[in-house]
């Protein structure tokens, strides 16, 4: 099969990523006026009651009431819209995520949604998912009345379209604007980003509609905004599998160059961070509520990286019934199997553990291609990193107390047990974020 499994086994933290991008990073615009917080959330118009005399057809009154997002347990469909202009397709969302959280019992799973599989979008008909908020946004007026949002219009039949599928409740949305993603990197101060091979485009798209050459080289290196951009979207460098876990490793550096620069303690980034949510992030969460942003925020804090639970709609999990060029028509058994999974949240007695590969063998990309190849079997990773020193051996180092995935990776590996250590040693490198294991690759790797 052309399609690479482990691409649809986005990390929590992507899922995660676009999430905090949209709820956490949202509180730094606290000290700003409220027009602020009045222009990224948005009016959902799947709950505004539409007249009959409207002309309206499939014109419903108001959704019930809404979940108390502190107390009960809710949903929140997170979109990444490409909305540069196009004179071809338009605007479309390229990253779909559902968001479950239980505040109560502080969890959260993530689903993420392959933009390929054929779904029925309402007053559209049988279609890929990602053309669901360029109809939506193409349409407003039509679908929910006038005066309703384009943006606000295509998350909402986003959210119809995922209800529909996979038979549960969105309760809210959220966006991200691609586009502005470029200023939320630069903000920063670029974002470091191990690349594993060169990139090379020679028909990247720009916004006049030309193209240009793209040449990335590989190795550990910080992008600016542009880069990072181009590194994420680039088309014509490998599958759109590949392009997908290409976003999911920029989101993942951007939430740690955030922590890393402390960006809710540091008073300067506020102005620049406030304007650039402003421009590029909507919401039907109820931000304005201060009270409701400040639980949310402390909530995606506190999540514990064991109370992180990461599915994707992928061949493992789910049967493929047929496919049609890059069309996907995914089985309804199956699917409705891991959408149980998801609603369940974290089972007791199962262990979760988030894995680092480090190259300690001073052998180009040898530690972004193990990462691979550990998750296309079944393995949570982290971003490959690189080691302070060249190691001879190659070890498992368990900082958290895995003795399940220890034994897995050894296993995976091929590594002795005298090089699997079951907690770190005086000289073992620091345990990076939310971390349970690291192997570290030494010299020996390369000849297995």
């Amino acid at each position: 099969m052309a399609r690479r499994a482990n691409s649809w086994r986005s990390f929590w933290l992507v899922a995660a990523a676009l999430a905090l991008v949209v709820v956490v990073l949202i509180a730094l615009v606290l000290r700003r006026a409220d027009r602020t917080l009045a222009t990224i959330q948005q009016t959902d118009p799947r709950r505004q009651p539409t007249s009959a005399a409207a002309g309206l057809v499939g014109a419903q009154p108001a959704a019930a009431a809404l979940p108390n997002a502190l107390h009960d347990p809710f949903t929140i469909l997170l979109i990444g819209v490409d909305k540069r202009d196009r004179a071809d397709d338009g605007v479309r969302s390229d990253t779909l995520i559902l968001l479950r959280i239980d505040p109560q019992a502080r969890w959260a799973a993530m689903l993420s949604i392959p933009r390929d599989s054929v779904v029925n979008i309402p007053r559209l008909g049988p279609s890929k998912i990602n053309a669901a908020y360029n109809y939506g946004y193409a349409n407003a007026t039509e679908i929910y009345g006038t005066g309703t949002d384009a943006d606000a219009a295509g998350g909402a039949l986003t959210a119809e379209t995922v209800e529909q599928y996979l038979k549960v409740k969105v309760d809210y949305i959220a966006q991200v604007d691609f586009h502005g993603f470029e200023r939320l990197v630069d903000t920063l101060g670029g974002v470091v980003i191990d690349v594993p091979t060169p990139l090379l485009d020679a028909e990247y798209p720009t916004e006049d509609f030309g193209v240009e050459r793209i040449a990335i080289p590989a190795g550990l290196q910080v992008l600016d905004g542009r880069t990072a951009l181009i590194y994420a979207r680039s088309r014509h460098s490998g599958s759109d599998f590949d392009r997908s876990k290409r976003q999911q490793q920029v989101l993942r550096a951007l939430l740690d160059q955030a922590r890393a620069r402390g960006v809710l303690e540091d008073a300067a980034l506020l102005p620049r961070w406030a304007e650039v949510l402003e421009q590029n992030i909507r919401t039907t969460l109820p931000i304005r509520d201060l009270g409701m942003l400040n639980g949310l925020a402390m909530l995606a804090r506190d999540l514990r990286a064991d109370r992180l639970v990461q599915l994707s709609i992928n061949p493992d999990d789910v049967a493929i019934d047929r496919e049609d060029g890059s069309d996907i028509y995914w089985n309804q058994a199956d699917l409705a199997a891991l959408v149980a999974r998801w609603q369940a949240g974290p089972q007791p007695g199962v262990e979760i553990a988030r894995v680092q590969v480090i190259n300690g063998a001073a052998v180009a990309g040898v530690a972004s291609r193990v990462t691979d190849e550990l998750r296309a079997r079944g393995f949570t990773l982290a971003d490959a990193g690189t080691a302070a020193q060249v190691y001879e051996h190659t070890l498992i180092i368990d900082y958290s107390g895995r003795p399940h995935t220890r034994q897995r990776l050894a296993d995976a590996l091929g590594i002795e047990p005298r090089y699997v250590q079951a907690q770190p040693g005086p000289d073992a490198p620091p345990q990076a974020y939310q971390v349970d294991l690291v192997v570290v690759l030494g010299k020996d790797y390369q000849n297995r």
